[in-house]
């Protein structure tokens, strides 16, 4: 199968594949709206088995993130780019290519940090380019903690939606924004058992928060009522989803379901989802605002992630369907709402580039993809009226698989 066969059929605007020979660099970006404004999306660096695997990652990530721009109502569209990981990588240098292709675009795409990326990277990012994010800001903030707060806004109305009064959340992945995660769910009087392929990390949450530390393989079948992905995508599939005690999934992962069918089966099994997108807009919310807006706080918009899972569960119930086809349908809604009224994508406010930043253009040879038109979708009903009457939520683990009961401390009450 070759790549142009793989993207046939996709509704991305535009698809580049950058190569530069001298350093290594070979990657994707996918950019899949520039309808309501600027694609914004981070970068990822990750060993990737096939130039198609890498470019399939892209089209998937660039395509949730304009569905979490459009939920979250920002003036701009989804895009991702990723660079494969090899030995032959000359990882600074390459840094600074990637930066001056990102540069070449012209304000057209605005990335930041994922998967992979440290922040030694983005320095050299920002040294040709002013169209990355810098997390030093400390105007910016910390976008990890951000979207680890975005996170708990969406859990805990998962919470209160299924009465869960004494939350066990099994963390998997204990980076930057699963271990702020982490704090804030010990703050809030959750117990905590996690799993890290780095045990440093989990035993420093077991050592600060308390947490139970369990195997990779073992997180998905600990005893809990949260599930929080905060690793890579595509964990709940076919073969873990029967393994799951939890009554609630809430993560900071991408692309958590392996498939959409996936969505359909959690909601077979009363299982509720917090759609990936939706959970973990925080960071993207701080840096859209701050880049694209200059706000100086967005601490509100990011709380409005309650509001938003919350009419999600409402819809679901009152339509007996997923919240992820909920939340795709609302998100394609406000989608192409955002684009008929923005009508032409504006132009970039970027901070300054970096003292020091390299004018020479860049070697990259880029092919360009072509991408056919999207096929038009349906939108969903509006949300029921405040005060109507709505079904109850179905009961989880049908199975009646029993939870531990742990030690209770005294926690912040879920509103």
């Amino acid at each position: 199968m070759t790549i142009v066969r793989e993207i046939s059929g996709q509704e991305h605007e535009h698809v580049l594949a950058f190569r530069d020979e001298a350093t290594g660099l070979t990657g994707f970006l996918a950019i899949h709206s520039l309808k309501a404004g600027p694609a914004v999306g981070g970068v990822r660096i990750q060993p990737y088995r096939s130039d198609l695997a890498a470019l399939t990652d892209a089209l998937r990530l660039s395509r949730g993130m304009t569905y979490k721009v459009a939920l979250a109502e920002l003036p701009c569209g989804g895009g991702k780019a990723v660079i494969i990981d090899h030995p032959g990588l000359k990882r600074e240098a390459a840094m600074q290519e990637f930066g001056r292709f990102v540069e070449q675009c012209g304000g057209r795409f605005f990335t930041g940090p994922d998967a992979g990326v440290t922040a030694a990277d983005l320095v050299q990012v920002r040294g040709t380019t002013k169209y990355c994010a810098d997390e030093t800001s400390p105007e910016l903030g910390d976008l990890s903690l951000h979207t680890a707060t975005g996170v708990w806004h969406a859990m805990r109305v998962c919470l209160a939606a299924t009465k869960i009064e004494e939350p066990v959340v099994a963390i998997q992945g204990l980076g930057s924004v699963g271990m702020h995660l982490a704090r804030i769910l010990h703050e809030n009087g959750c117990d905590l058992v996690v799993a890290d392929i780095d045990r440093k990390r989990a035993r420093a949450a077991a050592k600060d928060f308390g947490a139970e530390i369990v195997s990779t393989d073992e997180i998905f079948t600990a005893i809990c009522n949260v599930f929080a992905p905060c690793a890579l995508g595509g964990v709940i599939s076919a073969e873990t989803i029967p393994t799951l005690k939890a009554r609630v999934i809430c993560g900071s992962a991408n692309n958590v379901l392996n498939k959409p069918e996936d969505g359909d089966e959690l909601h077979r099994l009363g299982i509720l989802y917090a759609p990936d997108y939706l959970a973990n807009a925080g960071g993207v919310i701080r840096g859209a605002e701050f880049y694209l807006q200059d706000r100086k706080d967005s601490r509100a918009s990011i709380e409005r992630i309650a509001h938003r899972m919350q009419t999600v569960i409402e819809l679901s119930i009152a339509q007996d369907r997923p919240t992820s086809r909920i939340a795709d349908a609302l998100a394609e809604s406000l989608w192409k709402q955002s684009a008929a009224r923005v009508g032409a994508t504006p132009p970039v406010v970027a901070k300054p580039a970096e003292a020091g930043t390299t004018p020479r253009q860049p070697n990259i040879q880029v092919g360009v993809i072509p991408m056919p038109a999207p096929a038009p979708n349906q939108a969903i009903a509006p949300a029921p009226p405040h005060g109507a009457t709505r079904n109850k939520p179905r009961r989880s683990n049908p199975g009646g698989v029993r939870h531990k009961r742990r030690r209770r401390r005294t926690r912040t009450p879920v509103e």
